[in-house]
């Protein structure tokens, strides 16, 4: 095992210190690396779906701008070093292994998560690289995340759903408060189009701290037509042209990105750039979200993993899709509702196939092809995934189409799987 491995796997190892919701542990590692949060500014982006697609968004924007960009995200895909970029290129396996070296006892005395110590570490690689700008996605929730720690004038809330209910509440209003504890005194707020419950608590938050608020659907008017692409128009004028990822939900993430990224260039003096943007959109490739990862069949892959997404997923599919026959793989984690989940794939598909991430959290796999079987649809259970990737893939015909969907988990380790199959398009 490389010295680099050996490092990876020891931060995996701190998977076991459970899910502690709090800043006491990031902020003492980040005393110890003398605050490298304090030394850039920082867009902080919280909500429930659409997070990482935004934060993707407004990172190529702002790099389209010149701009040095710092971005952090979660979870990763295939690869660990997916969390912490610096336009574009990943941090590099050495400085992985430096910061390590740096923090590892204090990690270690503390019982810091997994989650702390990469937050850590993308903090003090972004202070390394001497960025302009940090665009930064929470984990879970916001008050008491450990990316909450930043000192961010800038906060973005993508729509807000229920997910993570044990950590986070079991109402709208509940979840809607954690995600808006990252709103600080004198930010700027620019949320996405909001339930009504969701949208109260955001911008009584935001009054609260006196914050400028922000919404979308106020400054922005966006148009998807499947084949021809979307046109979104704001402030800076119009933008033109195809996402790599499909969907209209794709392109609400994208106006998203454009308001932000438009008004903190413009508190930085800075002009839009609305060429340099349109000629970098083919370049906003965000793996794992209606990827087609495969022709004859049609296979895409697709980590949405909670009833609002997959609600979202589900109906952009059958747009792409039209009437071929469609068949479903599902694998999903244990904290998700389950029972919603079922209740919207139900009779769309010809057949469904149930699987398990490789997680410890898991859900199990007879559990849910249980489920699916009361709501009156019978589902085939292959614990192993890339048997049940197998398995499908053989048995469905050329003209027909495979949605793979569920945890980053279980597409993180079927990407892996088809790579080296050399299935990949």
């Amino acid at each position: 095992m490389s010295d680099y491995a050996t490092v990876v796997s020891e931060l995996y190892d701190l998977q076991k210190f459970a899910i502690k919701l709090g800043l006491e542990n990031i902020r003492a590692l980040c005393a110890a690396l003398q605050n490298p949060q304090e030394r850039y500014p920082v867009i902080h982006v919280a909500g429930t779906n659409g997070k990482g697609s935004t934060s993707l968004y407004l990172a190529h924007i702002l790099q389209a701008h010149g701009l040095k960009t710092g971005l952090f995200t979660s979870p990763h895909l295939t690869d660990f070093r997916e969390r912490i970029r610096v336009n574009g290129r990943l941090i590099p396996e050495q400085d992985v292994m430096d910061f390590w070296k740096q923090v590892k006892p204090q990690v270690l005395q503390r019982k810091a998560t997994f989650f702390d110590t990469t937050t850590a570490m993308a903090l003090w690689y972004f202070a390394r690289q001497q960025v302009d700008v940090t665009v930064m996605e929470t984990g879970l929730g916001g008050r008491l995340d450990s990316t909450n720690i930043v000192p961010s004038r800038w906060a973005v809330i993508t729509p807000v759903s229920f997910d993570h209910q044990k950590q986070l509440g079991h109402t709208l209003r509940d979840i809607a408060g954690e995600k808006a504890g990252i709103i600080k005194e004198n930010a700027q707020v620019i949320s996405a189009p909001q339930q009504a419950g969701a949208l109260e608590v955001l911008k009584a938050r935001a009054g609260s701290q006196k914050a400028r608020w922000i919404y979308l659907s106020d400054a922005v008017r966006w148009q998807y037509t499947p084949g021809d692409g979307f046109h979104v128009e704001g402030p800076w004028g119009a933008v033109r042209g195809h996402l790599p990822q499909p969907g209209a939900m794709q392109v609400e993430n994208f106006s998203l990105a454009c308001l932000v990224a438009y008004n903190f260039l413009r508190e930085h003096g800075l002009a839009w750039n609305g060429v340099a943007l349109e000629e970098r959109l083919s370049a906003m490739r965000w793996p794992g979200r209606l990827e087609l990862v495969r022709r004859s069949p049609d296979i895409y892959f697709d980590v949405s993993h909670n009833a609002q997404g997959i609600a979202r997923t589900v109906e952009t599919f059958f747009s792409l899709v039209g009437k071929r026959k469609a068949h479903l793989i599902l694998g999903l984690v244990n904290d998700k509702d389950m029972e919603a989940i079922v209740r919207l794939l139900v009779a769309r598909f010809a057949s469904v196939t149930v699987t398990e991430p490789e997680s410890g959290r898991r859900q199990d796999g007879r559990l849910l092809a249980d489920a699916f079987e009361r709501q009156g649809q019978k589902a085939k259970l292959i614990k192993d995934s890339r048997e049940a990737y197998e398995f499908v893939k053989k048995g469905i015909d050329q003209k027909d189409v495979l949605l793979v969907m569920g945890s980053h988990y279980l597409i993180g380790a079927l990407k892996r799987t088809v790579d080296i199959y050399g299935l990949v398009k």
